[in-house]
Parts: C-alpha cells; structure tokens; sequence
C-alpha cells in the first residue's frame, strides 16, 4: 500500500474518531443531542423542540429510545459510506498502481537492452552480457549478432 493511500486511510480514520469522541464529550456533558425527526413524531416548529429549518429534536423532546435508534441508524449509514468510498479510493490506487509498475517494467527492460547493446558493443561476449544482466543467453546472443548493425 502506498504512502499516499496509508495517509488518506488514516486521515479518514482519525476524523471519524475525532467525531465519536467530540460526540461522547458533548453527551457526557449534557449537550443537545441533535437527530432528524424519527418517523411519526410531529414536525412542529422550536417549540416542539426542533432547531429551525434543520427537522432536528432535541434527546430530552423525544423518546430516547426513538432518537439513539435514529441516530445509530445514521452512524451506520455514514460508516457504510465512508467505506465505500475507502474501497472506491482503493480500487482507483490499485489501478493507478498497476498502472506505473507496467510502466516501471517497461523502462527497467528498455535499460536492460540499451546496456546490453552497450556492452555488445564494447566487445563483452553475449555468455558475460546474460550473467551481468540477468537476461536469457538467447536475447543477449541476439543483441551482440544485432550490435555489428
């Protein structure tokens, strides 16, 4: 896994943590938990506990039961997202990395044969240019019979 993917995975990590943490401390506080209205309940204004224009209940207006279901309900859709997009993200790096170890193998065989031709050139025989090299005695034979061209 690259460094860059290792950081956005991390970074996601820590965000999400920093939220469930920055959540319980408001809860242990007493803070307003806000959460849209549940299914049922009546949508009535600030006087039936919701902050304007957000369709949110305050925890002590609804059943508590009703507004932590509501609200584990939409921690799971928000953590089902956040993986999709973590698995989308790691797809498009693994392509991406395919991608350059292609062309890694692509430049690292063009280099092979311009320093065999190089040593062909030099007068190396193709035994010694295969050994140095790493490549199969036919292709280093092939590049000395081709280097008088």
């Amino acid at each position: 896994m690259s460094l860059a993917a290792t950081s956005a995975i991390f970074a996601t990590l820590l965000a999400g943590t920093s939220l469930v943490g920055l959540g319980l401390k408001r809860r242990a506080r007493g803070g307003m938990a806000v959460a849209p209205v549940p299914a049922g309940m009546p949508a009535a204004g600030p006087e039936a506990g919701h902050e304007a224009g957000f369709g949110a209940v305050r925890a002590d207006a609804a059943h508590p039961m009703i507004v932590a279901d509501h609200l584990a309900a939409r921690v799971e859709d928000l953590l089902s997202a956040q993986t999709r997009a973590q698995a989308d993200a790691l797809a498009d790096l693994k392509a991406e990395i395919l991608g350059l170890k292609s062309d890694v193998e692509w430049l690292a065989g063009e280099r092979m044969i311009e320093q065999a031709i190089a040593l062909a050139q030099s007068g190396v025989e193709a035994e010694e240019i295969g050994r140095e090299l790493g490549m199969t005695r036919d292709a280093a034979e092939t590049i000395v019979a081709f280097r008088r061209h």
